[in-house]
């Protein structure tokens, strides 16, 4: 939970260049803090809807393909067909077990099924696919960062401590890189503005705690409340010291102010750029959770609705959810008519003419194969 910062309250005195640039400043943390709270809170909501009206009847979907691959299958053996409508009832079958496998684990006669109408077994398809998938996020991570994971690093008991320990080690080495290259005048001064800005915030860290130490100090305190709060903040302030938390100090400072002082007003010049510093860091680190938070698997499947108002993107759920509802009552009158119907080749021709689809148009969308995806390796995972 981010701690809210105050604002420097104007009075009769114009407020100070420093003191206006910190206003500013808060006013956008306070703007990304409550947008993040804000989008979750959306992204959230639209992914409990779709979960409700949507991901079950593709699970369903899921099921009859199977079930209508397996009797296609059979009921070809007992009709005759043309080479064309041979080649598109095997193109049919393949599609609709690609598609059923995104959600649902085959069972051995489906993997059975599936080879014989793929040039690969249903393990060499999945390892595959999970080979692509670890080069495409490899590949991203290398264009964002310039880092190179791995792939084989990426498994399903992943060690997320020897990848983050991998990735740091990497980003130091970039970094060292980029230093001992010979630097232009430029940025040699930005360089220096940069040891200037880190040695006012190490000054700044000292005089934070020493300022904190006195106004906590617990033992002239006579209200036991206020005491023993005082007490516990001192804790804080001290761990924060120890590991040289900048950040953290200063939201401590500020949480304290806030509760109990009106010092920030006449805050010297030098310790408020210290915090207009530490507020700079602070916006750049929650713009990049706000990014995140699109890029979550977990959200994958409502992401595209960042931009769309709650209700404009329930609406479209929700129809999406009737669509696929009215998808699954087709394949189920088909597949009653497979099952149980007399006129078996009629069955299968009008299969064809209904599912076939020319290459690259697939029957689920882009959005939905990504979102089906993402739920098949979370799954595995688990």
């Amino acid at each position: 939970m981010h701690t809210k910062p105050v604002h420097i309250k104007s009075g009769s005195i114009p407020l100070s260049k420093e003191q206006q640039s910190f206003n500013r400043l808060v006013k956008r943390i306070e703007k990304l803090q409550q947008q993040i709270l804000d989008e979750t809170n959306k992204l959230e909501q639209l992914n409990r809807l779709y979960m409700k009206e949507i991901f079950p009847n593709v699970l369903e979907l899921g099921k009859l393909k199977i079930r209508v691959c397996h009797l296609l299958h059979k009921k070809r053996s007992e009709i005759k067909l043309s080479a064309a409508q041979s080649q598109k009832l095997d193109d049919i079958l393949l599609d609709f077990l690609d598609d059923a496998f995104s959600v649902i684990e085959p069972d051995d006669a489906t993997k059975e099924l599936y080879s014989q109408y793929s040039d690969t077994t249903y393990e060499e398809e999945l390892s595959s696919q999970e080979a692509a998938m670890k080069e495409d996020f490899t590949d991203m991570l290398y264009g964002r960062f310039g880092i190179r994971l791995d792939p084989s690093l990426l498994t399903e008991n992943m060690d997320r401590e020897k990848i983050e320990a991998e990735l740091n080690k990497q980003w130091e080495q970039k970094e060292k890189g980029k230093k001992e290259k010979r630097k232009s005048k430029k940025q040699q001064e930005k360089e220096q503005l940069e040891q200037q800005k880190e040695a006012l915030k190490n000054k700044s860290l000292r005089s934070v705690y020493v300022a904190l130490a006195k106004i906590l100090h617990p033992d002239m305190e006579q209200d036991e409340a206020l005491k023993i709060e005082k007490e516990e903040m001192m804790k804080k302030v001290t761990v924060a010291y120890e590991n040289r938390d900048m950040i953290q100090l200063l939201q401590l400072e500020m949480q304290w102010i806030k509760n109990h002082d009106e010092s920030l007003n006449s805050m010297e010049g030098a310790a408020l750029n210290a915090y207009i510093l530490l507020l700079k860091d602070q916006v750049k680190e929650l713009e990049a959770e706000l990014d995140m938070l699109y890029l979550n698997p977990a959200f994958s499947a409502v992401a595209d609705f960042r931009f769309a108002n709650v209700h404009v993107a329930a609406t479209e759920i929700k129809r999406q959810g009737r669509h696929y509802y009215e998808v699954n009552k087709k394949l189920q009158t088909d597949l009653n008519q497979l099952e149980h119907g007399t006129k078996t080749k009629a069955a299968v021709l009008q299969c064809i003419r209904d599912y076939y689809s020319e290459p690259g148009n697939d029957f689920f969308d882009e959005d939905m194969l990504d979102f089906l995806s993402n739920e098949m390796m979370n799954r595995r995972s688990k």
